[in-house]
């Protein structure tokens, strides 16, 4: 192929009339579906179309230069840069008819999918008659779409379900999961999984086959039951409004777009394709401008940011890590133990108990078994993995450990004194890391020969599933080891972010007044089931009375001393949480805290615990939920203003992606910072300065907060 689009894809057809399209954008680490490339493949289709019209051409492949992407999706920029609804539908229609004119070529098509293939690459596939996915770990299928707060708009809601059928297309459109090599094989979306070790073999076969014309039809196989609920009226209609209910239940009212794709494909599916994508474009635009979807897809680009936010020179100064340790086999380090292996890393865990190992590897163990279930390994890699992780009473086999996490008791003396002892049998390059949540970095690193090689690596709970990790320098710490460190998290599929030595690092501090204006509202009357409901209303994942149950009362009160300490009066905490921990009441970890737990699943609140707080302050006396809410929030916003005015963080976009990925701040309304900008500085700055002369001076405005308030200015930018 001649002109522009060569050095984005080329398109070559050999000796046996076979195209072969290969796209491979300069770079760029993966493939995007942006409008340069939409251009370049509309002008290989228009050569395909004239070669089959000339039989001079016999099938089209369709690959990726890129050793382990296919196509990561639409380009998320031009996402963000959508000025109107009319440009959004534009957009959506241009990559459906580009998509429709592949599917209708009068020629067999393949889609050759090794590595992540998502969104508009998903779609691309989908469009081509066969499709083979090579069976490597990180090969994943999906349209994660609803993530970023719109639906598929180049064809995916229409052909998916007619694919795979309406149940299957569902799980994969309204949660914007992926599909692994195994679950595409079993639901049709691909017709064969081939292995990676022979897999240029294992093409050249299947499109031998293709021209054969020895490959069925594709699809998946439905069962009679499935027949009955899926292709006929009633079934579909129940099918449906199952789908409904428990759509409105996991995504809930901010988030309209999965509940607005599952419309769509109720509506197209007994349609003719080409009515069903005009409805499918419609949908897109509608959602495409919504504040829900700028404030999602704003998260996703901060995130991308964050896992490139060290300059190349310093991520080349970075040691490869390829053996790790864990200290400390409590809960905390199965987990980090377990995501480690996840991601084939062998380590070594370490405890002074042997039954406290037991205990982490079967956590581990059945953490691994969770994702099998899920579909993030397969059924053979659970054993493989779990055998990566070697549990040992000793420091024998620390000789070629790279990086160690420690995580042990909060207690410095205790961590001060495993360093010490680590250090002994560690190899002189290995970087030593704390998962502390709240203890000094820089005191701890007193302790060690090596100072420059501690820093820390504060994992969020439960580690497996939350995306943060805190990256702490200490005073010491080298630019090496804090880049080997920031690069080790972000291999294990963290996002990362960087934070200074200071008292709570970032999450910590913003969310300790949060808690503490919880406990005062609990003080004054609030009833702990309305706080909750105030909070998880406004979209936090669970209230702070919640929270505080999942931390624990005692870890609670451990980390505020840490910060009344190291800031002052503007962290004094109500002694509330340490009369209940007094009591015996340490949350979840022992089934009592504001609520009442039995094997780990919650019951109700405490009739102990209503009685207890009755005696301290009479019955519970009804507050706006408004009210509770900027209780709980512009404190921690003034917060966020201290820290930033301290460097703790490096930036209001920092802040706003270590809150959504470490608390689960809600994503839909961008982060703390920029939910801050859409109510308004001024009207923040108002209400603490009048909280500061009613209530005390813990209120009083942030420098930075006083500064954005006298020029009308933002914590984020434009949105």
């Amino acid at each position: 192929m001649t002109g522009a689009g060569q050095d984005r894809l080329s398109f070559d057809v050999d000796g046996r009339s076979v195209g072969h399209l290969t796209l491979d954008l300069p770079d760029r680490s993966v493939n995007v579906l942006g409008t340069d490339l939409v251009s370049d493949l509309e002008a290989v289709l228009d050569e395909a179309e004239r070669r089959a019209e000339d039989d001079t051409l016999s099938a089209l492949v369709v690959r990726s230069g890129k050793d382990d992407n296919f196509i990561a999706g639409a380009d998320i920029e031009e996402i963000a840069g959508l000025s109107s609804r009319e440009e959004a539908r534009e957009k959506s229609r241009r990559g459906q008819l580009l998509f429709a004119r592949l599917a209708d070529l009068p020629v067999p098509t393949v889609a050759l999918i090794r590595g992540t293939c998502l969104g508009g690459g998903t779609e691309l596939a989908l469009a081509c008659d066969h499709r083979l996915a090579s069976d490597r770990d990180s090969t994943e299928i999906g349209l994660p779409e609803v993530k970023l707060g719109i639906l598929p708009g180049f064809g995916g809601t229409v052909r998916l379900p007619r694919l795979v059928g309406i149940q299957n297309a569902l799980d994969l459109i309204l949660t914007g999961s992926s599909a692994s090599p195994g679950k595409a094989g079993h639901i049709g979306l691909v017709d064969r999984v081939a292995a990676d070790g022979r897999w240029e073999r294992e093409v050249d076969e299947f499109l031998d086959e293709v021209l054969a014309g020895d490959v069925g039809p594709s699809g998946y196989r439905k069962s009679w039951w499935e027949k009955i609920l899926e292709d006929t009226a009633p079934g579909r209609k129940l099918l449906f409004a199952i789908a409904r209910r428990r759509t409105e239940e996991r995504a809930g009212e901010h988030y309209p777009a999965p509940l607005r794709a599952l419309e769509v494909v109720e509506r197209t599916y007994p349609l003719d394709v080409d009515r069903a994508l005009e409805i499918e474009a419609d949908a897109l635009a509608e959602l495409a401008l919504t504040p829900e979807s700028a404030n999602l897809v704003r998260v996703f680009l901060l995130s991308r940011s964050a896992r490139e936010a060290l300059p190349e020179e310093q991520r080349d100064a970075a040691r490869e890590v390829e053996k790790a340790a864990v200290l400390g086999a409590g809960v905390m380090g199965g987990e980090i133990a377990e995501v480690m292996v996840a991601k084939d890393l062998p380590v070594l865990l370490k405890d002074i108990r042997e039954d406290a190992l037991d205990e982490a590897l079967d956590h581990a163990r059945g953490l691994l078994e969770k994702g099998r279930r899920k579909g993030v390994f397969e059924e053979h890699e659970v054993g493989l993995k779990f055998a990566r992780i070697e549990p040992t009473l000793e420091y024998d086999g620390f000789g070629d450990v790279d990086l160690v996490v420690e995580a042990v008791v909060e207690e410095m003396g205790v961590k001060q004194q495993v360093l010490s002892e680590a250090e002994e049998s560690l190899p002189d390059h290995a970087i030593f890391t704390t998962n502390t949540s709240s203890l000094s970095v820089t005191e701890l690193a007193s302790a060690a020969d090596r100072p420059e090689q501690v820093a820390g690596l504060h994992f969020f709970n439960p580690a497996h599933k939350m995306p943060l990790v805190e990256v702490v320098r200490g005073e010491e710490t080298s630019d090496e080891t804090l880049a080997t460190a920031f690069e080790f998290a972000r291999d294990l599929g963290k996002t990362p972010v960087i934070v200074a030595d200071e008292p709570g690092f970032l999450v910590n501090r913003l969310l300790a007044p949060y808690m503490n204006e919880a406990v005062r509202l609990l003080e004054e009357g609030a009833g702990v089931e309305a706080l909750d409901r105030a909070i998880s209303d406004f979209g936090m994942p669970m209230g702070p009375c919640r929270l505080l149950d999942e931390v624990g009362l005692d870890i609670a009160r451990h980390v505020r001393e840490q910060l009344e300490s190291g800031l002052g009066e503007r962290m004094e905490a109500p002694d509330l949480v340490d009369r209940l921990a007094e009591d015996g009441r340490l949350g979840k970890k022992n089934g009592r805290g504001f609520y009442r737990y039995e094997d780990g699943e919650l019951e109700e609140v405490d009739p102990d615990l209503q009685r207890r707080l009755e005696s301290i302050r009479g019955r519970d006396r009804e507050m706006p939920p408004e009210t509770m809410r900027r209780r709980c929030l512009y404190p921690m916003v003034n917060e966020a203003a201290f820290a930033l005015g301290e460097d703790v963080a490096r930036s209001a976009d920092d802040v706003d992606l270590a809150l959504v990925m470490g608390t689960g701040f809600p994503p839909f309304r961008g982060g703390l910072l920029r939910w801050a900008d859409s109510v308004g500085v001024g009207k923040i700055h108002s209400w603490l300065s009048n909280a500061a002369d009613r209530l005390g001076p813990r209120y009083e405005p942030a420098p930075l907060v006083e500064e954005l308030a006298r020029d009308d200015g933002r914590f984020t930018g434009a949105g």
